[in-house]
């Protein structure tokens, strides 16, 4: 009779707690980031671990993100799809535009079961947020490259993308992009397709 009595409090308790607090970000908790990410970027992968790990299980949507990317390649965790999707996912949620767009990749199998699905609503809420590879991957899945294809491109050229530019004009919409010059033109054909490299490449 006690046990049940205490295990009736503890869920009333439970159900009349407040709301979680979402996590926010000081500026130097956001600098700490910031510097992190720089070693990432320099493949100083222990070093970025030992700033983001800690801001990752507080709550730092950019620093989980980055531990997920950690979780890729790296030494300073153990390859692991799953987990590094799961540091995605939690990112996403959080609000992390880039880690909406991983986790439309994680949904191509790579930690996440194939769904063609899912991977798209991922891949439109990074787009909506901003990602243009985002929007560039929403355009490539027009295959005949009709008016999706035309909408996301557009999208993408308006957030800077040359790629999306050159895209555009091969595919016959030059009215859409009249101001493609030729240097333009050929870093895409050869630093992006030629050498298969990122989108941003040309921008």
């Amino acid at each position: 009779m006690i046990v049940k009595l205490i295990l009736t409090l503890c869920v009333v308790m439970l159900l009349n707690a407040p709301d979680a607090v979402a996590f926010e970000a000081t500026p130097e908790q956001d600098q700490l980031v910031e510097q992190g990410v720089a070693f990432y970027d320099d493949e100083e992968f222990a070093k970025a671990k030992a700033i983001l790990f800690p801001l990752a299980k507080a709550g730092h949507a950019k620093a989980m993100n980055y531990i997920g990317l950690l979780h890729y390649g790296t030494s300073v965790f153990p390859n692991n799809p799953k987990i590094e999707c799961d540091w995605y996912e939690r990112a996403a949620n959080a609000g992390y535009p880039n880690a909406m767009y991983n986790m439309s990749i994680c949904f191509d199998g790579n930690g996440r079961p194939n769904d063609p699905e899912i991977d798209k609503q991922w891949l439109q809420k990074a787009a909506n947020h901003g990602v243009v590879d985002a929007m560039i991957n929403l355009a490539w899945l027009d295959k005949d490259a009709g008016e999706e294809y035309r909408v996301w491109m557009n999208k993408a050229v308006k957030h800077g993308s040359v790629y999306a530019k050159v895209s555009l004009k091969l595919q016959g919409y030059e009215q859409d992009v009249p101001n493609v010059h030729i240097q333009d033109t050929l870093c895409v054909y050869i630093r992006i397709l030629l050498f298969d490299g990122g989108f941003h490449l040309c921008d």
